[in-house]
């Protein structure tokens, strides 16, 4: 029950503000077309609404949770988010914004006392991360450590904002990982009930979004938005950096979101465009062009998130590091195949 209370009030709050959100969202605000955008027609992106408003509600009325710094942390950089995410999403702001806003919600993290003082190497042992350390306010930090954790961060936001081009893609991958983490946390070897908790209520909230935003004929219900997919991706980095080994399994759920942006960023620098430009480069977009449909991709993308979440279970941190290679070999026959396509249908 200490689990399953959070996630049913999760559930509900987020599905029935989803719903809400679908009724008054196209009614009262216009938002913009973007290049990117593969649907038609004034679709309310207020997804990070529902799920925001359903994680402060399980987190205040969870008798199990004690709301220390750290969760204080998660609460405010949420609020900061949700105002920006809400903005950028009607207003179209300058990807400058989107950039600060993401390395502001990672030194909220820090500053609220979360810490990585190693990460475990794959070749047995660890990598020290708190060689060097800094005094600000009384309190010490690591440098490489909170570098680590504001790069974590801002790639986890950035991998799952730029996942959030069909419906059903980023809240599924999402939800899966979110899932893989629970699991992690009530094993006997990890054992944070805390984070579980967190895990579950993030997993029911994505449960009573994905409802709507499930990929079906016809038109488009409701998007995550700015807000949500930036708060989604913010939680995955948060709650896998409270523990190392969860940085590595969140690495192989994610993985194709992560391979996916690493491989539009260097696209970008090779052609000499903004890195932060929009275009339809992603893979989702370039299967989609290649006949798919958007249930087929969705589907694919969390077959693969699930998979590996299970090889991440059950391996340790060598097997995830073949596991990871495996999944860019993957990336790599991808991408050869939508390339082939491509090609041939110019030569037609």
């Amino acid at each position: 029950m200490m689990y399953f209370q959070p996630f049913i009030l999760a559930f509900l709050v987020g599905g029935c503000l989803t719903a809400l959100a679908i009724c008054l969202g196209g009614r009262f605000f216009k938002w913009p077309q973007r290049i990117r955008d593969v649907h038609c027609g004034n679709v309310p992106r207020l997804g990070g609404l529902a799920l925001i408003a359903a994680f402060w509600l399980a987190v205040f009325f969870d008798k199990n949770l004690v709301i220390d710094k750290p969760l204080w942390g998660l609460l405010a950089a949420s609020a900061v988010i949700f105002i920006f995410g809400l903005w950028d999403d009607l207003k179209n702001l300058r990807p400058f914004w989107q950039l600060a806003v993401q390395i502001f919600s990672g030194t909220i993290i820090i500053a609220s006392g979360v810490a990585i003082d190693y990460v475990r190497s794959p070749f047995g042992g660890v990598i020290r991360l708190d060689q060097w350390q800094f005094a600000l306010a009384g309190d010490h930090y690591n440098i490489l450590g909170s570098l680590f954790i504001v790069i974590w961060i801002v790639l986890l936001i950035n991998a799952v904002n730029w996942l959030d081009g069909l419906d059903g893609l980023a809240g599924g991958v999402s939800l899966i990982g979110f899932l893989t983490i629970f699991f992690l946390s009530v094993s006997p070897t990890i054992n944070q009930p805390p984070i579980a908790i967190l895990a579950m209520i993030m997993t029911g909230g994505l449960l009573g979004f994905l409802i709507f935003n499930f990929p079906r004929c016809g038109k488009s219900l409701i998007f995550l938005g700015t807000s949500g997919s930036m708060f989604v991706g913010f939680m995955l980095g948060s709650l896998s950096v409270y523990s190392g080994s969860k940085v590595a399994t969140a690495s192989l759920v994610l993985g194709v979101a992560i391979l996916d942006t690493v491989f539009v960023v260097w696209q970008r620098l090779k052609s000499k465009n903004p890195i932060w430009q929009a275009d339809r480069q992603h893979l989702h977009h370039r299967l989609l062009d290649c006949g798919f449909s958007k249930r087929q991709i969705t589907l694919f993308y969390w077959a693969l998130a699930v998979f590996f979440a299970f090889v991440a279970m059950i391996s340790g941190a060598q097997a995830k590091l073949l596991a990871f290679f495996a999944l860019c070999g993957i990336m790599i026959l991808l991408i050869l195949y939508v390339n082939a396509r491509s090609s041939g249908k110019r030569l037609e």
